[in-house]
């Protein structure tokens, strides 16, 4: 029996859309997870510097969330406006001379 080749076409975008589809909760939680493993993986740190960048690397990566927190907005205070006729003073120009 005749064995078949099967050629397949990958679309380049394609694959970089899927990428960017991806949440970015999930995004972040893989880079704090490799960054974790290539913390204990480092045989040129000392034991005491690895352990500090490691509990740092786990606070960051358990602290991703999956929602973006909402901020309030900012109300103007307007007890704190300027009194009329104080605002920005103008600069004098001057015009220069040649020599």
């Amino acid at each position: 029996m005749q064995t078949a080749k099967k050629l397949v076409l990958v679309d380049e975008f394609d694959r970089e859309y899927k990428r960017l589809q991806r949440p970015a909760d999930v995004v972040a939680k893989t880079d704090h997870s490799l960054q974790l493993s290539d913390t204990l993986r480092d045989q040129t740190v000392a034991d005491d510097r690895k352990v500090r960048e490691y509990v740092a690397a786990l606070h960051r990566y358990l602290n991703v969330r999956k929602e973006v927190p909402v901020q309030a907005e900012a109300k103007p205070n307007f007890g704190t406006l300027l009194p009329a006729g104080r605002g920005r003073r103008r600069r004098k120009r001057h015009s220069w001379s040649p020599y």
